[in-house]
């Protein structure tokens, strides 16, 4: 009895297998789970971080167009020079802030006054693009406000450089021209290095430089005046990597004037140094 038991026990369990077998191998009848992937990767989307503003260091007057440099002794506009100039390619975006209690119309006066400033500091002003926008702030007791102008630094595009190329390639230039000795500034270290590298892009071209006299004195002095002033230009050009060979210098003295030498401000505006740049 105990082997038939034993002996049933191992058929069954051989009829068992040898149906799944035929079922499955043979006729195909039985189903695959296909196993469940689950993506444990989670996508998150980026939020872009906002960029604290940067303010230029001038404060503004509540209901004016008045302007102050908060730091005159420090010299704070070397380092806003200073990156132009080295950063040809790109240009300053200044963002003028009025109060919601002041007219927009302030605001486009104090740019006016802030490019006149950064002007008189030798800054090429083409390469600053001035904005404005109403903002929700609060003046100091003093009716002053310190943020009054946000700026960053972006890339040109093509046809802004070259709108600003045609301005280089006309430049008239006060350098310390009052005086008959030579005084380089900022206005003709800045713009030595635009020429500098808009010769680089434009091979073929050459440069005119004009010296111009007011008519006090006399007019034979004047002309060598003038090409003095002209030649002093020229060696300043070279000594800050321009070719020699692309230079050529004239004088017309007191003969072409642009304003009135009956003022003190019409002989200032005529003494000057006029560029011409032109095909080769």
């Amino acid at each position: 009895m105990k082997h038939f038991l034993i002996a049933f026990v191992l058929f069954c369990t051989w009829l068992y297998f040898g149906v799944r077998y035929y079922e499955c191998n043979v006729k195909n009848l039985c189903e695959v789970e296909t196993p469940v992937v689950i993506d444990t990767i989670k996508v998150f989307k980026e939020i872009p971080v906002k960029k604290p503003l940067s303010f230029l260091p001038f404060s503004i007057t509540k209901n004016a167009a008045t302007i102050s440099l908060m730091d005159s002794v420090s010299n704070p506009l070397q380092s806003f020079f200073e990156y132009l100039n080295t950063n040809q390619q790109e240009e300053m975006v200044v963002t003028s802030f009025f109060s919601k209690a002041e007219d927009g119309a302030v605001a486009l006066s104090r740019n006016d006054q802030l490019k006149q400033r950064l002007a008189d500091f030798g800054m090429n002003t083409d390469r600053v693009v001035m904005q404005t926008k109403q903002e929700d702030f609060t003046f100091a007791a003093n009716d002053q406000y310190e943020k009054g102008f946000a700026y960053e630094y972006q890339q040109m595009s093509e046809e802004r450089m070259k709108a600003i190329d045609k301005g280089i390639a006309s430049k008239i230039l006060y350098a310390g021209f009052g005086s008959k000795t030579f005084k380089p500034d900022n206005t003709l270290n800045a713009y030595a290095l635009e020429l500098k590298n808009y010769l680089a892009k434009n091979p073929t071209k050459s440069v005119k430089i004009i010296g111009h006299t007011d008519s006090n004195g006399d007019a034979e002095a004047n002309m060598w005046f003038g090409k003095e002033r002209a030649k002093s230009v020229m060696n300043y050009f070279i000594s800050q990597g321009i070719e020699e060979h692309r230079l050529t210098i004239s004088s017309k003295g007191e003969t072409t004037p642009i304003a009135p030498n009956a003022t003190l401000e019409g002989q200032r505006l005529n003494r000057r140094i006029e560029i011409n740049i032109t095909n080769n």
